[in-house]
């Protein structure tokens, strides 16, 4: 049987052993290239891949790992995962493990399990990739005992990477294959685990020579479980690709490749980048028989090779026989002997035969290089196939360790057969029960799977919902409250101001409204993160007195604030959220006190804690109102809506917050004697934060500014909304309804901001943005200001408009204060940057 026989029948086998039986896209129509000749898997890969990587870049995903450091969530400890294993992926090894640590850090601030043991493997893989080989132990052992099944999962194609670097290719691919049945289905970290493991089967069966089964992995890896959300400036698969291409000898194909690589590697400017993108280039040129395109690829790293010194054994023996078939001797003799050496210090096969043969037939010593161009044969397909037997063995092990069991089960079925008619007339009377009550117990466990699968679903289309009723009320309610506001900034009479102020006021609950609805369904969805920074805990508690002191002089009720002394100064938490607690607790307070006082107290507690009370001698609640206050939609009864105000949500979202903190929301009251809600979280003290300079550029000198301002929003009423705003200015502000127009019109040129809406026809803003930062890159122009004028409010939507390159997020609706405040401090950040 032939060479190449051998390996189609052991790609097969492990293939086989894989699950990989048929191409996924095998159902798909080919497209036809440019020439009419048809289009397969690695081809439309490579293509995509390029394009993904060519979408953002290190520094966005930087920017991301950022982010999600911020995040106190298990969502912000897989981006920062994802962060760590693309820059490993990378060979920076020092960038690697500084993500990593802040991954360790997290969870262990978050006391996540998963996580830890994630890092801790993360560490062992680094120091293996470095040359530790014996911590591969401590992989396998987690691939099958890690207390969680994410952690087996990562731990297997670490194991299984271990294994093929050691040529027992079917091993490795039998390891994925037992961790990828353990995967859930529908947990929502099931992709990224599945991910990690076809982008390993997708090496192991490159190795194996299986072109289409190779591809159909890294496309599962690429396409199908990646998470289109998380920016990949990454492109390993091209370079499996072209690697995989040269192998089978497709030299068109690699070339193709290993030019869409290289693109990407000049983008990138990582220099560990550039030394993997030199050592393919000579490979490609190497199999195209083009040795001075070898030596040409290697030039810039000089005879030590310098930086790419770690890819010595693939290297060296390309640039000896390169070296060897030009004529020069002196250096191929000099790259075999340190082939020798490097061969004989880190214990590694490496080409030394093929090299030395090639400096034979050089120097005109054919007989001799005959000889060891053999032994090197002989020795290469021996190696070649005693790997591809042991993945044959496996597929071959496993068929047979089954036929085993299942002789064994006939022959103790033989035995048994007296003993089974003699108890027949029973075993049919209970099998007919158990039958029965397994088809029942069936039923209800189906009824109960499809039950929980409605209530999943239906909890998902509700915060969709949600979120998209939110959007779409904002974009009316912009028109209603921008106007109302430039109309206040105008003369009128005492009437009319008064109609204005009852717009407003209007406007201004619809919109409190809208957000409590919208933080409901963030936190039930799990997209609310705590955003830990240094704040003056005393100003923040003074700041939440003064925005309700007047509301309490107008009840003549007392608003009291009892603040620690011990307190004072700078503490890191979150702001933001702990205002909007502390706000709702003293509104609701407000709301149900008609006379005496509201008294916020701020305490010391152990451990780094803080203790906030809100005691007020209003109306006050029984034990059953208790039970209820803190439910959604839910008040002490139902004339409390029609008598107060107020949707019933503010107690879930403050007790929601709460526990995103680190405390717990409770509360004690008497009715008819007033009520008392407290809580502790962990507010440890820090360093003030530095000042931050002053902007060179008010609100009133954008107005007076002769800025040329293109807007684009698909809306016409918020374009028009707009249009006034800037009418009693300076400002010219050219109008497009699309992200296509708006691209087309700013690289006219001539525009010192850009409004980009989010949501469009043609070209969304995002994709707008994006288009105008490479325009700008390209041509080597200043940056322009780009603001998201939108009413997508959530977090998410904030960080998707900075990654395409935004520089500020204006949330509809929008009041003139609002957008100058937004112009001033995107053109001061530009003007600090240019200078």
């Amino acid at each position: 049987m032939s060479f190449i026989r051998r390996i189609v029948l052991a790609s097969l086998a492990a293939a086989a052993l894989f699950g990989l039986a048929a191409p996924a896209l095998a159902n798909h129509a080919e497209p036809a290239g440019a020439n009419g000749e048809r289009v397969d898997d690695a081809a439309r890969l490579a293509l995509f891949v390029e394009r993904r990587a060519g979408a953002t870049t290190f520094r966005a995903l930087d920017t991301f790992g950022r982010a999600a450091s911020y995040r106190s969530d298990r969502e912000g400890l897989n981006r920062l995962y994802h962060v760590t294993w693309t820059i490993l992926n990378q060979g920076d090894f020092e960038a690697a493990t500084e993500w990593n640590d802040r991954l360790a850090a997290g969870a262990r601030a978050q006391r996540d399990d998963r996580y830890i043991d994630i890092a801790h493997l993360n560490a062992l893989t680094i120091r293996y990739d470095q040359g530790e080989t014996g911590v591969s132990a401590q992989m396998a052992q987690m691939a099958t005992s890690g207390r969680d099944w994410f952690v087996r999962a990562h731990a297997a194609r670490l194991t299984a990477l271990g294994l093929m670097d050691r040529g027992r290719i079917g091993e490795g691919l039998e390891v994925l294959a037992r961790a990828e049945a353990d995967i859930p289905d529908h947990d929502p970290f099931a992709a990224t685990a599945r991910a990690g493991i076809w982008e390993v089967a997708g090496m192991g069966l490159k190795d194996l020579n299986d072109v289409q089964g190779a591809a159909t992995a890294f496309r599962k890896f690429e396409i199908d479980y990646s998470n289109p959300a998380y920016p990949r400036p990454d492109f390993d698969s091209l370079y499996n690709l072209t690697m995989m291409a040269v192998q089978v000898g497709d030299h068109r194909r690699a070339a193709v490749y290993y030019d869409a690589h290289h693109r990407l590697a000049q983008r990138a400017g990582l220099t560990t980048l550039s030394i993997y993108d030199a050592s393919l280039c000579a490979t490609v040129a190497n199999a195209r028989a083009e040795p001075r395109a070898v030596l040409a690829c290697l030039a810039p790293f000089g005879e030590d090779l310098g930086e790419a010194a770690y890819l010595a054994a693939e290297t060296l023996p390309l640039r000896a026989i390169a070296r060897a078939r030009t004529g020069d001797l002196t250096g191929a003799r000099r790259d075999l002997a340190a082939l020798r050496r490097l061969q004989d210090e880190a214990a590694i096969q490496s080409e030394v035969n093929h090299v030395e043969a090639e400096v034979l037939f050089a120097e005109g010593r054919s007989e001799e290089a005959y000889r060891l161009l053999r032994a090197h044969m002989l020795e290469s397909e021996t190696d070649a196939a005693r790997s591809f037997s042991t993945g044959i063995h496996q597929v071959t092990g496993n068929m047979q360790q089954q036929l085993t069991e299942r002789r064994s089960q006939l022959e103790t079925a033989r035995s048994n057969t007296r003993l089974q008619q003699i108890v027949i007339g029973i075993g049919v009377i209970f099998l007919l029960s158990a039958g029965a009550t397994v088809a029942w117990l069936w039923r209800q466990a189906a009824q109960l799977r499809a039950a929980r699968r409605r209530a999943e679903e239906a909890n998902r289309a509700k915060s969709e919902f949600l979120a998209n009723m939110s959007h779409e009320i904002r974009t009316p309610l912009n028109g209603v409250v921008s106007m109302a506001d430039a109309l206040a900034r105008r003369e009128l009479d005492a009437q009319e101001h008064e109609m204005v102020d009852l717009i407003r006021s209007s406007g201004a609950t619809l919109e409190r409204l809208l957000s409590d609805i919208l933080d409901s369904a963030k936190i039930e969805s799990g997209q609310v993160a705590i955003e830990p920074v240094a704040f003056d805990l005393e100003q923040t508690v003074g700041d939440v007195a003064a925005l309700w002191r007047v509301k309490a002089e107008d009840k003549h009720v007392a608003l009291e604030v009892d603040f620690d002394g011990a307190l004072a100064g700078h503490v890191e938490g979150d702001a933001v959220r702990l205002r909007q607690v502390l706000t709702n607790l003293v509104s609701n307070a407000l709301k149900f006190t008609s006379e005496g006082a509201v008294r916020l107290t701020v305490s010391s507690a152990p451990d780094g804690r803080v203790q906030f009370r809100v005691s007020d001698t209003g109306l006050g609640f029984d034990g059953d109102t208790k039970s209820r206050i803190f439910g959604r939609f839910q008040q002490a009864d139902g004339s409390i809506t029609r008598r107060f105000g107020g949707t019933g949500l503010g107690l879930t979202i403050s007790a929601a917050l709460v526990e995103l903190m680190g405390g717990t929301l409770d509360c004690d009251s008497t009715p008819g004697e007033g009520s008392t809600f407290w809580f502790d979280i962990p507010l440890p003290a820090a360093d003030a934060p530095a000042a931050p300079v002053e902007a060179e550029a008010t609100t009133a000198d954008v107005a007076a500014a002769p800025l040329r301002i293109l807007l684009a929003d698909d809306h016409p009423a918020n374009r028009k909304v707009v249009e006034i705003m800037l009418s009693a200015t300076a400002m010219e502000m050219v109008a497009v309804e699309n992200g296509a127009e708006a691209l087309d019109a700013f690289v006219d040129g001539g525009f010192d901001v850009v409004l980009m809406d989010m949501q469009m026809p043609v070209m969304d803003g995002l994709t707008a943005t994006r288009k105008i930062r490479e325009h700008e890159a390209t041509l080597g122009l200043a940056r322009t200001p780009v603001l998201m004028l939108t009413a997508n409010a959530m977090a998410e939507h904030v960080e998707a408009g900075r990654f395409a390159g935004a520089d500020g997020h204006v949330t509809k609706p929008v009041t003139l204060a609002s957008l100058f405040a937004a112009i001033s401090n995107a053109l001061d950040v530009e003007a600090r940057e240019a200078a």
